[in-house]
């Protein structure tokens, strides 16, 4: 695991860790999600819709936004504090004394609470949980419209004012993605080439 020393970064230094962090998160998450509905993705986004991906998502999603924030919260927490107690707690065990070697483990949690890697630790459990969470959706998803009619819940209005109504997928700044009701492919349409207007059906949300 790559170490970062805070005390040899600054503000410049974090900003750019976290520029890269979101851009290969979104490229990956992404690339993921759209690949499951057979869609080469990287060939339909830019470097900006990677970084805004994440991002967007979070904010757009109040739900997946607060399970994210515990599930961060327990891994700062685990990996912070309740690790070095759980630790504290085993050692006295009597079953614990027999199976590990004590003198050993002291040193290794002693090491641990010295070194400073709980951001990078973090980023990475944190990397895999939204890698995870994005392959469910698009399995989940996936599944469902598998099984069941597709359903529109947008109006497309292209340029010549023909409208077609469609199911969702996804959006980037420059390709709708949607199915298209009686079809199992995902079409991805160019917004500012073909499209005037994107409308939502309100009353047609699933």
């Amino acid at each position: 695991m790559i170490k970062i020393d805070k005390e040899k970064l600054g503000l410049q230094d974090y900003f750019y860790i976290g520029y890269l962090y979101l851009i290969i998160l979104g490229i990956v998450s992404d690339a993921i999600y759209y690949g499951i509905f057979g869609v080469s993705y990287l060939n339909y986004t830019t470097i900006l819709d990677a970084l805004i991906s994440p991002i967007s998502l979070l904010t757009n999603n109040w739900f997946i936004s607060l399970f994210l924030s515990f599930m961060f919260w327990l891994m700062y927490m685990y990996f912070n504090n309740w690790m070095f107690k759980f630790y504290r707690y085993l050692r006295v065990k009597k079953w614990y004394k027999k199976v590990y070697n004590l003198e050993k483990m002291d040193k290794k949690y002693a090491q641990l609470e010295k070194k400073n890697n709980i951001i990078p630790g973090m980023m990475f459990v944190f990397f895999l949980l939204f890698i995870s969470m994005r392959t469910g959706m698009a399995l989940g998803t996936k599944s469902k419209y598998a099984k069941k009619e597709i359903i529109p819940n947008y109006t497309l209005v292209f340029k010549d004012n023909t409208r077609l109504d469609v199911r969702k997928v996804g959006q980037n700044s420059a390709y709708f993605f949607y199915f298209i009701p009686g079809e199992k492919v995902i079409t991805a349409t160019p917004i500012s080439d073909n499209l005037k207007q994107i409308k939502v059906l309100k009353n047609k949300k699933k």
